[in-house]
């Protein structure tokens, strides 16, 4: 019975420290981790979601899609005025197509007439924005060659002043797809890795960005792609998994609620994070980064001498910012 107490005793100390630390930054000023560019993607309609306190030197509004005529609208805004207190704030547009490999296909081949009227959109729409960035996650390795090729011609219609950026998903070696990184990094001013999705929506369930994970993907992206223009994404949110085929992506504030659940099971290391489980009718795990297990992997991109970029804001535990800040020149 004895040592039953003891070892619920154990076991309440164990979660009250966990959501204590959860939310609670202690590390003072003089350990904030410097970094010369710091990314934040905001979604278009989540405006208001967007602390201008955050040290953020460049926001990516997302997007303007790709349509099935491979046109984009360029009538989109961006969405304020620049706000950083330590520079200007540069605002990009993303370009994107996320999910159809078919329209990529005839989007960046010269023979069916679409290309040409996609790259004068997207010149035109870049005249109200400080960058472009390409989001095209659906290319398949048989267009590789158009892709690149599509890349070296929007980088000469740009205007000089433009920076054009684009993002590629993780990898952690060398794999034949269309993600070329060193001649994507020859062209591009920037290159964005989007170190997330370890486990996704339809994956089985795992942390969204472990850190042993994200060190393998670093050490790839940093000998391939040119350290000055590598940036390393990371996730704002994280995922959770029903037994019945459901996921979805969480903030910080239902992370929060779900992990003060009386009947939440909780591991944690600064490896994986948080891993919450419960029972609400059907078993549910889900995983979450506080601010202690981002910390470490913003410790290691400083390492590595490179800028972060953070998916998506909004999402966010506002503390966070507190441990950031942007150095001299950035």
């Amino acid at each position: 019975m004895k040592f039953r107490s003891i070892l619920l005793i154990l076991l309440f100390s164990f979660i009250l420290i966990c959501k204590i630390s959860w939310g609670v930054v202690s590390e003072e000023a003089d350990s904030q981790l410097s970094f010369k560019e710091v990314w934040g993607y905001l979604m278009r309609g989540e405006e208001k979601l967007f602390n201008k306190e955050a040290p953020i030197t460049d926001i990516f509004y997302f997007s303007a899609a790709v349509n099935e005529k491979g046109r984009i609208n360029t009538s989109v805004n961006p969405p304020f005025a620049p706000v950083f207190a330590g520079g200007r704030q540069r605002i990009h547009l993303v370009i994107s197509d996320l999910s159809n490999p078919s329209r990529m296909h005839l989007c960046l081949n010269k023979k069916y007439g679409v290309r040409y009227h996609l790259l004068k959109d997207i010149e035109e729409v870049s005249a109200k924005f400080d960058g472009i960035q390409i989001d095209f996650e659906a290319v398949e390795n048989r267009d590789s060659a158009v892709f690149i090729a599509f890349l070296r011609d929007l980088k000469k219609a740009l205007p000089h002043d433009k920076i054009l950026s684009v993002a590629v998903l993780p990898k952690r070696m060398y794999v034949d797809d269309a993600y070329d990184y060193p001649a994507i990094s020859r062209i591009a001013d920037r290159v964005l890795v989007m170190a997330y999705d370890q486990h996704w929506s339809t994956s089985k369930p795992g942390p969204v960005a472990s850190l042993s994970w994200c060190r393998e993907v670093a050490d790839y992206a940093s000998k391939t792609i040119s350290k000055k223009k590598l940036i390393m994404g990371l996730p704002l949110y994280g995922r959770e998994w029903r037994d019945q085929g459901f996921s979805r992506a969480i903030r910080w504030n239902q992370a929060n609620a779900l992990l003060e659940r009386d009947d939440a099971v909780i591991e944690y290391s600064l490896d994986e994070g948080f891993k919450v489980m419960y029972d609400e009718n059907m078993k549910s795990t889900f995983y979450y980064d506080d601010i202690k297990a981002t910390r470490q992997k913003l410790t290691l991109y400083s390492d590595y001498n490179v800028g972060v970029g953070f998916w998506r804001l909004g999402m966010e535990n506002e503390g966070l910012w507190n441990i950031i800040r942007v150095s001299d020149g950035g």
